[in-house]
């Protein structure tokens, strides 16, 4: 029993070897580390307001548009009959009314003489108001041409670029016959800004609110680091996964960024200036408890620490340490109050 007394104490004095780092005071995030699929800010089905048949296409995948610029249009030939026949029509009607009016006043002059009967008068008065109408009915058919003829021109509602083009000229269109998910004749999105939809646990949603700063990372530019903050929280979970959903606003004047890649987010939901930090490796957890060791010269004490925000790997100590303070991150497991140390160094008290 002697022998295992000295066997025990010969092992308590033999020195640990450890790696140890400093108590610093800094600036520390709270940071939640989210993943989403990016989508164009905005993005339409071009298509016209009329059924036709598509004359002329004149933008192709990939193109750049402007506001406003002339995309395709619909096949006129018969639209543009429509609009001579509806002009032709307006300036009979106007003739008509003229003519009309003239005979009502003239009427009125010889009703007022008494040189004409009621019925001969009344029949002068039906003219005109029928000569009225059809002057207005003659108007509203050449403005339907007209509007016919407008929205057979498909313009860029929105600058942006062609996501697709989805129909061939001489194909046929109609928009009442579309169904949702349908393609228009061309696809049109806006990626001058893009956005990027994440789910976010209950647990979280407490720290998420419209504006934060978020950091953004994709595959295809590994060294980039983008930009962009919380645009809209959605007031509810959703009732399958208990998330709540949050749209990323993100601007992309290169257009680096494409719909259709995924990204890795990093939500900054709280910021401290000048905390208590150690690296999150020197934190010792057992039942609900938190600890770490302190070095003490050439050995440790064992103290409980309260801890606050984590980044990455840092972590906040709101109570337990003092900036300048060293605590062991590496070879911990091996160490109990009291232990007797070597730092990386080769140091041995």
């Amino acid at each position: 029993s002697c022998g295992g007394k000295g066997k025990s104490s010969s092992k308590k004095r033999r020195a640990v070897p450890v790696k140890a780092a400093k108590v610093v005071r800094r600036d520390i995030s709270r940071v939640l580390e989210l993943t989403g699929n990016i989508d164009p800010w905005q993005q339409v089905e071009v298509t016209p307001n009329i059924s036709g048949k598509v004359a002329k296409i004149y933008v192709d995948a990939g193109d750049t548009v402007k506001q406003g610029e002339i995309l395709a249009k619909l096949d006129t030939e018969a639209t543009e009959l429509q609009l001579e026949q509806a002009e032709a029509g307006l300036a009979i009607a106007k003739s008509n009314l003229k003519d009309a009016e003239l005979n009502w006043k003239r009427m009125q002059n010889l009703k007022a003489k008494g040189s004409v009967s009621e019925q001969q008068y009344e029949k002068v008065q039906l003219a005109y108001n029928a000569a009225s109408a059809q002057l207005k009915q003659a108007q509203a058919a050449l403005d339907l041409a007209r509007y016919q003829l407008d929205v057979s021109i498909m313009k860029a509602p929105f600058a942006g670029v062609i996501a697709s083009r989805n129909l061939n000229e001489g194909e046929m269109i109609n928009p009442m016959m579309m169904m949702q998910g349908s393609k228009g004749v061309v696809t049109l999105m806006d990626i001058s800004k893009i956005k990027i939809k994440a789910s976010v646990s209950d647990r979280d949603e407490k720290f998420i609110r419209a504006g934060l700063p978020v950091y953004i990372r994709v595959d295809a530019h590994p060294d980039s680091l983008f930009r962009g903050r919380v645009y809209t929280v959605s007031p509810a979970a959703n009732l399958m996964t208990r998330t709540f959903e949050i749209e990323i606003e993100v601007a992309n004047p290169e257009q680096l960024l494409k719909p259709g890649m995924f990204a890795r987010l990093e939500v900054i939901a709280e910021k401290k200036e000048g905390a208590t930090v150690i690296p999150f490796d020197a934190l010792i957890e057992k039942g609900g408890n938190r600890y770490v060791y302190v070095v003490d010269g050439s050995i440790v004490h064992k103290r409980a620490v309260a801890t606050g925000l984590r980044e990455r790997d840092l972590i906040e100590i709101v109570k337990g340490l003092k900036p300048g303070e060293a605590v062991v991150t590496f070879g911990k497991e091996n160490l109990e109050e009291g232990s007797s140390i070597v730092t990386d160094g080769g140091e041995r008290g």
